[in-house]
């Protein structure tokens, strides 16, 4: 069995070594030249597309609910529809508004990056 520190050994060792102070001498220019090696800085990313997305999505998905859906039913009788293998205007109003909210769900995930 080896023997291991314990976690307070290893904070207290850790924090010793923090408080060193500790300097790597620099080479003549050479934090320069590592800065001029790297690549430019890139523009920042357009975000206009993501609401964009989401608001687009989410009317589409309404104006297709709206359009298949029959005046005198609901959108649960459509989901009832759909369980029940009948492919109503309804059960497609729902089917459009499901594939409306899943779009826009994945816009609004891919923008928590």
């Amino acid at each position: 069995m080896t023997d291991r520190p314990d976690d307070e050994t290893l904070d207290r060792l850790l924090r010793e070594d923090a408080r060193r102070e500790a300097r790597v001498p620099d080479e003549p220019a050479f934090a320069a030249r590592v800065l001029a090696a790297l690549p430019a800085p890139r523009s920042p990313r357009a975000t206009w597309w993501k609401p964009v997305l989401v608001l687009g999505s989410a009317g589409l998905g309404s104006a297709l609910a709206v359009a298949f859906a029959p005046g005198n039913s609901s959108l649960l009788a459509g989901f009832v529809d759909l369980v029940q293998h009948r492919y109503t205007p309804a059960a497609i109003a729902g089917i459009a508004t499901s594939l409306a909210l899943l779009a826009a769900a994945i816009v609004v995930a891919a923008e928590a990056d």
